[in-house]
């Protein structure tokens, strides 16, 4: 016991180093928890030699890891998946050939070359998602097509699973192969009835005993009962963990039994990559850089090319399938996963397995760069001609099919925002037509006779082809905000007289708008405030109409300060104040406050505290922005707004 709790105080506290430092480089974590198991390791440090004990925490992390997946597969998961199932078909497809096809003059078994390319067809989900959340573009067309893609890629490590004990085996008999899908089958038909009838009854029961132990230990049986089952079926455990999360998923106890779960997952699949790293030679291969920098770079134009070619050939524009592609050219956890189990089964050899762990690592660090010149690479792109032939040949459903339109609305994006506009368009029986990039919504729209085509706002062709040079009103409702800039460009030099208006997230990004030549710009951020303003003065059943003025006033003064003649930075200073810094809070004056009797020039409440009286309430009447000679009454209601440490100062001067 005692060599086992001193390795895991030696592992825990260097990779917890090794993450801090990583952390503030702004490197990606699962890379830190390799490095930290290369210095640990026999060929680093040499902290740990034996890492047996070790290896049985990461496979139970690695359990769990499939566990999680089964939880987080829910109909709404399958919905996303849907949306890019063919997509994300293809990519895998496309990457495990080429990949296969490399790899095979390098080994010597076709077996290996394939496995190899199920290794590099995974991404990294989790380094994706925040490298995109870094940026703000996680609700964006592309980056929701990338995570369709990932979804499908989590699904087939059930597959692939499956299928490396059969290519262990260096046979690819049909009767082997019959007789694992027949086990398989046996042990999904085991699970669904699980889910259906057995473990929905048996959660009920724990649950309302109200004990914390016994619902995790009842999560735990489950998880490894049905791991051990298809282990003694002949199949992977990790198939069993994630039946056992399906399982669960179904019985709607999946989001209470994950957060019970995911601290051990969290600790346990840490321990799993570091004990990976820890098999990792890095002084054996510094010898041959020259080829781990050939085989980084092939590998990155394997998985950027095998996401974006299928995207353009499903006919979204070039832009979209560069971003998308960059943004899956690493490889993800569960390369890692499928390269630890097949170098168990003796499937993958030392040598090719210490260049696999060299290779993941090192895409996961050249992701963010990726990532960050996405854009230019989607430019030099866009110079080869065959590519923008390819890119603008008839899809179908189209602009092109657009009758001439003068004096119209083109609306850009047909989510919650763009449909409103339409039907009030429709409503009022003015012209219109919509742009949106998934293709599903347009099919969809199409079929019920909306004028909604399929194209990218950014792109000047489409624009024309909806006749942007008559149009009266651009109405932008879309998340992308590198695709809203430049559409907002491409208008104004196409139309001066268009009217645009655009929707953003935040009021940073007004300033930017509008010197492109948007007319209006709507922060999603402000709009918000006012909306909990509004909500705060409903409790008092203040009535509409003086709510309404508070708003308009509100919302005009703000408005006219951002489209004033002053400085950019003080500008910028001044969105900052209004939005992340901006509170509302009530207060009434009571009997012996200090404040009755005196005007708001008296209380000079905003030079003492720099709070503001936005408001004043007094029986069914409401000030709006009181003038500096306003007197202040017993029980009158006072809107304040400022900052929570303004607001703090300015209660003792009202209150007494």
């Amino acid at each position: 016991m005692e060599p086992l709790l001193r390795n895991l105080v030696l592992v825990f506290l260097l990779a917890g180093s090794v993450l801090h430092l990583f952390h503030r480089l702004r490197l990606p974590s699962i890379v830190g928890l390799l490095v930290a198991g290369v210095l640990i390791g026999p060929h680093g440090l040499g902290v740990l030699q034996e890492r047996d004990q070790i290896e049985k925490l990461a496979e139970i992390g690695i359990l769990l890891l499939m566990f999680s997946i089964g939880l987080d597969f829910t109909r709404e998961r399958l919905q996303e998946l849907l949306y890019a199932a063919g997509i994300g078909a293809a990519q895998m497809l496309v990457c495990i050939v080429v990949t296969a096809l490399a790899a095979a003059a390098f080994v010597e078994r076709w077996a290996e070359a394939v496995f190899l390319g199920f290794l590099v067809a995974h991404t990294s989900s989790t380094l994706m998602l925040k490298l995109f959340l870094d940026r703000g573009e996680l609700t964006t067309p592309p980056v929701r097509l990338g995570l369709g893609i990932s979804i499908t890629q989590d699904l087939s490590v059930v597959l692939m699973l499956l299928a490396v004990p059969v290519m262990a085996g260096g046979q690819f008999a049909l009767g082997d192969l019959g007789v694992m899908l027949l086990r398989a089958c046996g042990v999904f038909a085991v699970a669904v009835t699980l889910s259906r009838w057995i473990i929905p009854l048996w959660m009920d029961h724990v649950i309302r005993s109200r004990s914390r132990e016994l619902f995790l230990i009842f999560v735990i049986v489950v998880c490894l009962g049905t791991a051990w089952t298809t282990m003694a079926a002949g199949l992977s455990i990790g198939l069993g963990a994630f039946l056992a999360g399906l399982a669960i998923a179904e019985s709607g106890y999946s989001h209470h039994t994950l957060s019970e779960v995911a601290p051990f997952r969290d600790l346990l699949i840490s321990i799993f990559f570091i004990s990976t790293g820890m098999l990792l030679n890095v002084n054996g291969l510094v010898n041959d850089a020259w080829l781990a920098a050939l085989l980084l770079i092939a590998v990155l134009a394997i998985k950027f090319s095998s996401g974006f070619a299928p995207i353009l050939v499903w006919g979204y524009p070039l832009r979209v399938a560069t971003i998308v592609g960059t943004g899956i050219a690493q490889m993800g956890e569960f390369s890692f996963v499928l390269g630890y189990t097949g170098h168990q089964l003796g499937l993958i050899r030392d040598d090719h397995y210490a260049v696999f762990l060299l290779i993941a690592v090192a895409s996961m660090v050249a992701s963010p760069f990726l990532v960050s010149n996405s854009s230019r690479l989607a430019q030099l792109l866009a110079t080869i001609p065959w590519l923008k032939r390819l890119e603008n040949r008839p899809m179908g459903n189209e602009a092109e099919d657009q009758p001439p339109l003068e004096n119209h609305v083109i609306i850009a994006g047909y989510g919650v925002n763009g449909r409103n506009v339409a039907n009030s368009l429709r409503t009022f029986e003015l012209p219109f037509s919509v742009l949106e990039m998934n293709p599903d919504t347009v099919q969809a729209a199409r079929r019920r006779g909306e004028p909604v085509f399929f194209g990218d706002c950014s792109r000047a062709e489409v624009l024309r082809k909806l006749h942007i040079g008559t149009a009266r009103g651009f109405v932008l409702a879309i998340s992308d905000s590198q695709a809203t800039r430049q559409a907002v460009q491409i208008a104004r030099h196409e139309n001066a007289r268009l009217h645009i208006i655009v929707r953003t997230r935040y009021m940073t990004e007004i300033d930017a708008l509008r010197e492109l030549g948007a007319n209006e710009v709507i922060a999603e951020e402000f709009e918000t405030s006012l909306e909990v303003l509004a909500l705060t003065l409903r409790l008092f059943e203040t009535p509409n109409a003086s709510i309404d003025r508070v708003i308009d006033s509100f919302r005009a003064n703000a408005y006219r300060a951002l489209r004033g003649e002053m400085p950019s930075t003080e500008r910028q200073r001044l969105l900052n104040e209004l939005a992340p810094k901006f509170e509302i809070e009530t207060r009434q004056l009571a009997e012996g406050s200090p404040a009755i009797g005196k005007t708001l020039g008296e209380l000079d409440l905003r030079a003492r505290t720099g709070a503001t009286i936005l408001a004043v309430r007094r029986d069914a009447a409401l000030t709006a922005v009181p003038a500096a000679d306003f007197q202040f009454q017993k029980d009158d209601l006072l809107v304040l707004a400022g900052s929570g440490h303004q607001i703090t100062n300015a209660i003792p001067l009202l209150s007494g």
